[in-house]
């Protein structure tokens, strides 16, 4: 089990921080979406405004978290709801293409969340009380 979450940290660790660094200076070549579709339009609205290079930051700063893997816990809490963005974006937008990368990777969130699970244990309380 050691192994298998050193693996799925490094994979996921090493592919959010190359796309988060990806989103900010682009290096990946990338095809333009197709003009007048829901893909063209979100990123007509997202790229002007510079929420793209706040989701890249976040996804660079996440992979960096869980490759150090002390931090493991703070950079799964910080990609997971980027994740579910992703897979949103290809399920609603992109009709489901493009969609295993997304599930490729909210696999091994899944897993390392699962192996990390007592750092998450107090987020699934039922009785939480303030301090």
């Amino acid at each position: 089990m050691k192994i298998a979450v050193i693996i799925c940290r490094i994979l996921l660790g090493l592919g959010f921080t190359v796309f988060g660094a990806n989103i900010l200076h682009p290096f990946l070549p990338q095809p333009p979406p197709v003009e007048g579709s829901l893909t063209a339009q979100f990123m007509a609205v997202m790229s002007p405004s510079h929420w793209m290079q706040l989701i890249g930051l976040f996804q660079f700063v996440g992979g960096i978290l869980v490759l150090l893997g002390r931090t493991a816990p703070l950079g799964l809490a910080l990609l997971a709801p980027l994740l579910v963005n992703i897979v949103a974006f290809h399920v609603f937008l992109q009709n489901g293409e493009g969609l295993v990368p997304g599930l490729v990777f909210s696999a091994l969130e899944l897993f390392l969340i699962y192996a990390y699970r007592s750092h998450f244990r107090a987020l699934f309380s039922f009785n939480a009380k303030p301090d």
